[in-house]
């Protein structure tokens, strides 16, 4: 049996798919699964033990192209799916998504409907939900599943790495002088409307450091932007933070953060694929819906549990409020959620998370994940 799943999206969107593919897995363990992502996703599945291809779309590529050159690319894409397939799950509301549909012949067709089309109804899908689902991400993908057979479902995250990125990242650590104590700070994103004050989180560093004497580690992606925000936060600190001399592909960061004691930044790639090593996260909210987007808790097999006022009581917790509106301070547009996060509320669930680990003394994935968001205290 040869299964497609479509999924055109972003990196986070893609990671929290992974479970879907399995649970397909453990349906049909004698299937072929094919998983086409954007080109720039790839790395999120090419290790993943459930996934048997890769088939990306390359969306840069056809930049570069003259009009003519891009519909052949088009129709080339296309044709790869023509009769391929038993059964595909289209997880995109896209046009892209529904013309493979068409084209597979697939006997059982599966995909989100967000309002009717021409297009969408070529795709001829025998089972369809809600793309506008208010439901955690994982949750709405893995109804596929549970539509199929809902006793072998599996909710578990699922970031591959494979030995060359264990040895990268050792001796880029061993380089550093770090062990496995140490916190990495994630604070920026490719929304940059996502992220804190620079000034608030170099401040929180400085008390993870000071307080807590733990090293942390201060990443970014190479895009120039992230960077620059990287190197002011930084500036910030009064007690430096180290950085990876190199970047680093999302495998190899998922073996990084596995090894970290934990996790804290925002809503971001980084945030999924340190929740997903289960390493403690403590993540910020402003700008997205923490109840639909939050860290995947694998040992739960759910989403953070949502609550209002700041005590735990020893769970899963998500701060949140509903202010997402987003402003222009300057040309740089900003999140009020994001800038309304107080610096003594983050150090608070700081402060809980690292006395957890200290007082567990056990290995750095036995901690409670905590988010923040605007308008909690």
């Amino acid at each position: 049996m040869k299964i497609l799943v479509t999924k055109f999206r972003n990196l986070g969107d893609v990671l929290l798919s992974t479970p879907l593919f399995a649970s397909l897995k453990a349906i049909y363990p004698d299937s072929e699964l094919h998983v086409s992502v954007n080109d720039f996703c790839t790395q999120v599945v090419a290790d993943n033990p459930h996934v048997d291809k890769v088939i990306p779309y390359s969306r840069g590529k056809k930049n570069k192209q003259t009009f003519w050159q891009r519909i052949r690319t088009e129709i080339e894409f296309y044709w790869q799916f023509k009769g391929q397939y038993d059964l595909v799950i289209n997880l995109t509301e896209g046009d892209r998504g529904y013309i493979i549909s068409a084209l597979s012949g697939a006997s059982r067709r599966m995909g989100y409907i967000k309002k009717p089309t021409l297009i969408n109804r070529l795709a001829r899908f025998d089972t369809t939900f809600n793309s506008q689902q208010r439901i955690p991400t994982v949750q709405k993908d893995l109804q596929f599943a549970e539509a199929i057979d809902s006793r072998k479902v599996i909710k578990k995250v699922t970031l591959g790495w494979r030995k060359d990125h264990e040895e990268m990242i050792d001796e880029l650590l061993s380089k550093l002088e770090l062990n496995e104590g140490f916190v990495v700070v994630h604070p920026v994103s490719r929304w940059m409307y996502k992220c804190w004050d620079s000034g608030k989180v170099a401040q929180c560093i400085d008390h993870i450091q000071k307080k807590w004497l733990k090293p942390v580690l201060l990443t970014t992606s190479s895009d120039p932007k992230e960077v620059r925000m990287a190197e002011e936060i930084a500036s910030h600190c009064q007690q430096k933070p180290f950085q990876l001399p190199q970047p680093v592909n999302l495998q190899a960061y998922a073996y990084l953060t596995s090894k970290a004691s934990m996790f804290f930044g925002i809503d971001s790639a980084p945030m999924h694929i340190a929740a997903s090593t289960d390493t403690p996260v403590v993540a910020l909210f402003g700008a997205s819906e923490p109840n639909l987007w939050g860290p995947w808790d694998n040992k739960q097999g759910s989403n953070y549990r949502l609550m209002t006022g700041v005590q735990h009581n020893g769970i899963h917790c998500v701060i949140s409020n509903d202010n997402m509106e987003l402003y222009f301070d300057g040309d740089r547009k900003l999140s009020r959620g994001m800038m309304a996060i107080s610096i003594p509320q983050v150090i608070t669930e700081l402060d809980n998370e690292l006395e957890k680990l200290s007082k567990s003394q056990q290995t750095p994935h036995t901690a409670d994940t905590v988010q923040l968001t605007a308008g909690a205290i």
